[in-house]
């Protein structure tokens, strides 16, 4: 049986749908969110081309942002986050240059061009702080105007 998909739009200054969201999958310990910012049509990058897909080293044009509840079989259980960019290596330093430091409590699973940046979150972090942190973080490593706009899929919510 497949997950369930919830998809709603939302902006930066109003998340509360998206905690409540991560709220109930990280209590459920079950499911993930994607989270997409908006992109107006005239800028939209054009899909990219087989050849290009398999050879570049980098993420996508639009960043893909992702939130994963915390697992059982996980010691102790935190949820991670993901971010798919193409702003190129060592995210972690630029995102610090533009003063979005990963917080301490916060460990960076990896941190590479093409597969993105992946954090564990401390599991007493809360989720408004964790879902701005990435928004945040993903409109710096974009190169391409945003509308302001982002779009959220649920997956696995009932």
């Amino acid at each position: 049986m497949a997950a369930a998909l919830e998809e709603f739009e939302f902006w930066p200054s109003n998340t509360d749908s998206v905690v409540a969201a991560m709220d109930d999958l990280a209590r459920r310990q079950t499911g993930w969110i994607t989270l997409r910012p908006g992109v107006h049509p005239d800028d939209e990058p054009p899909p990219p081309q087989l050849l290009e897909r398999l050879f570049t080293g980098s993420g996508p044009p639009v960043p893909l942002c992702t939130w994963v509840a915390p697992e059982p079989k996980q010691k102790p259980p935190h949820p991670e986050i993901g971010l798919q960019h193409r702003s190129g290596p060592k995210v972690v330093r630029r995102l610090a240059e533009a003063g979005i430091v990963v917080p301490d409590h916060w460990k960076v699973l990896a941190d590479h061009p093409r597969r993105g940046l992946v954090v564990a979150i401390h599991p007493q972090s809360p989720n408004a702080e964790v879902v701005d942190w990435l928004l945040r973080a993903a409109e710096v490593v974009t190169r391409i105007p945003l509308t302001g706009t982002w779009k959220a899929s649920v997956h696995g919510r009932a």
